[in-house]
């Protein structure tokens, strides 16, 4: 096997210290031109590659910037780090994603892991909303301790609202949607969302209960089906409701994968949209645009997020001590057939 050489290598052969070889490779102005050529002499002849940890480490920063998110093969997460990365390549930043499948322990783990790479700072979407007292103080410790900036991303939190963050404002799209249906004549419209135990599914139901009451519409219980934003569940929810006796004439369903579960039910009844039944989902989907489909969706631009994150994080980069920054995007509806 092939020795791996170290800086102690390069120092013994270029005839210098190993601070030096550390100097040279932080580009440090401190060394004379003729030892700074001698130590990358040694390096080029060796094939050299310096650890990108260990000069974290000797510098106590980084140019990395971390980001964790919930569920990495979801698209709109997917499009955030597209937005991340537009910014970041011009700025010469190397990135870490880091996944936490909507996983308290996995959500730690990675913040114990970035705080091992020195990062320069932080895109967060946390993993759950860190709602007791012991989650609290735990989240926030492990962010302290990264001493990097940090920028939350789609979810908010009471615990972390001292921090800059980027988010859509999901209950105003929502209300857009239901008063969009009740315009089109719709008064039996279900909601197809999470527990609200979760943050964003209180607002998102927000929206959709102001719009019912604006419209003088009873607001009933058995239309509204609480999830978790995940296909299965969806599909096995809305099941249920296309079964009922007296089942809506509309749904919204309040995120992408909400929103095929739902499609996956409908297809399956041999039935369609908007002839058997009229849907607004939060999120576009891709793969819907390329059939044709006549789905109907408010439009969120995580690119947009992701740009308009990593930008505030250069912003507290720069100026550490700034009044801290939340970011609200308008969605936008987009109706295709109802």
């Amino acid at each position: 096997m092939q020795k791996e050489f170290t800086i102690n290598d390069i120092a013994k052969e270029a005839r210098v210290s190993k601070a030096t070889v550390s100097r040279v490779l932080n580009d440090s102005a401190s060394v004379k031109p003729e030892t700074k050529a001698r130590v990358l002499k040694v390096m080029a002849d060796w094939h050299f590659t310096p650890s990108t940890v260990a000069r974290n480490l000797s510098r106590q920063s980084s140019n990395t910037i971390g980001i964790i998110v919930p569920d990495i093969d979801n698209p709109f997460f997917g499009e955030i780090f597209r937005g991340v990365a537009e910014i970041a390549d011009a700025g010469n930043y190397t990135l870490i994603c880091c996944n936490s499948d909507d996983n308290l322990e996995k959500d730690q783990k990675a913040l114990t892991m970035l705080k091992g790479h020195r990062i320069r700072g932080l895109l967060y979407t946390p993993a759950v909303d860190y709602t007791t007292k012991e989650q609290q103080a735990e989240i926030n410790k492990l962010l302290q301790e990264l001493n990097a900036p940090v920028v939350i991303m789609d979810r908010r939190s009471g615990s972390l609202s001292g921090y800059d963050g980027v988010f859509f404002d999901d209950e105003k799209g929502i209300y857009e949607a239901a008063m969009y249906l009740i315009g089109k004549g719709h008064r039996k419209i279900a909601l197809l969302n999470a527990t609200m135990d979760r943050v964003l599914a209180r607002t998102r139901y927000k929206g959709y209960e102001r719009a019912l009451k604006e419209a003088g519409i009873p607001l009933e219980r058995r239309y509204i089906f609480e999830g978790d934003y995940h296909m299965t569940r969806a599909y096995q929810l809305a099941k249920e409701m296309l079964a009922m006796e007296d089942r809506p004439t509309a749904v919204i369903t309040c995120n992408n994968r909400t929103s095929l579960g739902f499609l996956k039910a409908l297809y399956e009844r041999h039935e369609s949209l908007p002839k058997d039944m009229a849907c607004i989902g939060l999120d576009r989907i891709e793969t819907l645009d390329i059939i044709d489909s006549k789905f109907n969706y408010i439009e969120r631009d995580a690119k947009m997020m992701g740009r308009e994150a990593i930008r505030l994080l250069n912003e507290r980069i720069a100026c550490p001590d700034q009044c801290v920054k939340h970011i609200i995007l308008n969605p936008a509806l987009r109706i295709r057939e109802l």
